[in-house]
């Protein structure tokens, strides 16, 4: 009953709170929803470079944030499961789903409340990315004299959708950024915190996968500067921001993946033997006494 009970609190109430955070910070991002465009100052040479597009486009961001995790983590917790007399036949996969399916909870809980906060502050500052006149091609860069400050402008590129001139002035902070490194991270403290409990385990797959998620972690930031689709202080910030987020959702929601001890039949059986013998101990040395 309370695990029913569990369960339609997390469909009734928990779920559709994340949908509908999720939901707003989509339309943020699309720009369905109105945020602030900051000025620019006149043929500044930081917000005068070509749009080439990126190396690793927000779609891959998003998908290895998603799925990646779920996969190592399920994996994981399957090959950790301990068998008892309860579970021993049943598959190992359904039977570890409900301990993986918790850490990932918490693991997307993080990543939305980090998205969250990335997206509001993205709208709030709306600062101009370093391809924005490429992007935008403002009305008033043209009869603007040499570093006049700009405030309000109008976008006139025809070359490029109404998406990427909105997106030009939500530089600072960088999402690629935070998702990466806070997908990255998380596995690779996930990894070492259950992965290395193995008893026999191989000694350099987890390693391995561990550098992986670190290379994931400083590639992509990397990226968005020589793409110079972000300045370096909007992905100094982003790291930041990713940083805390796995702070937060490792330590406060996961608990550092610190798991309760299972408790076989086995070593309940053990224990109330011994309670058993201990009993009838007891009973044995009680002083008999004689009926006249």
């Amino acid at each position: 009953m309370q695990a029913r009970h569990n369960l339609l609190w997390h469909l009734l109430i928990d779920l559709p709170i994340l949908l509908l955070v999720a939901a707003v910070c989509i339309l943020l991002e699309v720009g369905a929803i109105p945020s602030r465009r900051s000025g620019f100052r006149c043929n500044d040479p930081d917000l005068s470079f070509p749009h080439t597009g990126d190396t690793i486009s927000i779609s891959l961001v998003a998908a290895v944030t998603v799925v990646v995790p779920l996969i190592i983590i399920w994996a994981i917790e399957a090959a950790l499961h301990r068998d008892d007399e309860y579970t021993i036949k049943k598959n190992k996969l359904l039977a570890s789903a409900r301990d993986a399916s918790l850490i990932y909870r918490d693991y997307i809980y993080g990543a939305i409340v980090n998205l969250a906060v990335l997206e509001v502050t993205k709208c709030v500052v709306g600062s101009p990315r370093p391809t924005f006149f490429d992007l935008c091609e403002p009305d008033k860069a043209a009869t603007c004299n040499e570093s006049e400050y700009v405030m309000s402008y109008t976008c006139t590129s025809s070359r490029y959708s109404r998406y990427l001139q909105i997106d030009a002035s939500r530089s600072f902070p960088s999402a690629h950024t935070s998702l990466s490194i806070y997908c990255g991270l998380f596995l690779a403290w996930y990894l070492q915190r259950r992965a290395f409990s193995w008893h026999n385990r191989s000694v350099l797959i987890v390693p391995l996968v561990q550098i992986l998620c670190i290379i994931y972690a400083v590639t992509c930031p990397l990226t968005r500067i020589t793409d110079h689709r972000h300045h370096w202080w909007d992905v100094l910030v982003g790291a930041f921001m990713g940083f805390c987020s796995v702070l937060y959702t490792v330590l406060v929601l996961c608990k550092n993946f610190s798991q309760p001890s299972v408790v076989s039949t086995s070593d309940i059986s053990s224990s109330d033997s011994n309670n058993h013998q201990a009993v009838r101990r007891l009973l044995s040395h009680e002083p008999r006494v004689a009926v006249p």
